[in-house]
């Protein structure tokens, strides 16, 4: 396979696994009430991350050298595609707490910012250059919000 093709393929897998995540925090939106705005807004961000990286996409489909592909760790993505689907099926289930649900959403948040899936891309193009930044920047985020619920909801209640 050629190196636009690797990397046409690499950013599917991304888009997938953004949507995936999009679908788990739906689900746990309809879990948790309480909590439905906050996992809406999550859930809408990563659509907004899948639809950047489907402009990357196309972008490359234009101009295959614009961005490369550095090392891609396409079975750690695939992993936690099925892990995150079995993640859903057990929140649709009802078998998730509401701090299961935090906890598994940090692990994913910081997955993603850790194994650096975003940054083995690389682009002299400027605008390739800012989305991978925004995507970056905005899973740092979400890692800041899931992380202040998380500790807010091991915090025990004030009396």
């Amino acid at each position: 396979m050629g190196v636009g093709g690797t990397t046409i393929n690499a950013l599917d897998l991304l888009k997938d696994h953004e949507e995936a995540l999009g679908r788990l925090y739906a689900a746990y939106a309809l879990r948790f009430p309480s909590d439905r705005e906050f996992w809406l807004g999550l859930s809408r961000e990563e659509q907004q991350h899948a639809n950047w990286v489907q402009s990357l996409r196309s972008r490359i489909e234009d101009n295959p050298s614009s961005l490369v592909v550095d090392r891609f760790p396409a079975a750690a993505i695939e992993h936690s595609l099925a892990y995150v689907a079995k993640l859903i099926e057990r929140a649709e289930a009802s078998g998730t707490t509401r701090i299961n649900a935090l906890s598994n959403a940090l692990d994913l948040e910081r997955a993603l910012l850790e194994h650096r899936y975003f940054e083995v891309f690389s682009s002299g193009d400027p605008q390739i250059q800012r989305t991978l930044q925004l995507l970056q920047q905005s899973t740092q985020t979400h890692l800041r919000k899931v992380q202040d619920l998380w500790e807010a909801c091991k915090q025990p209640a004030a009396r």
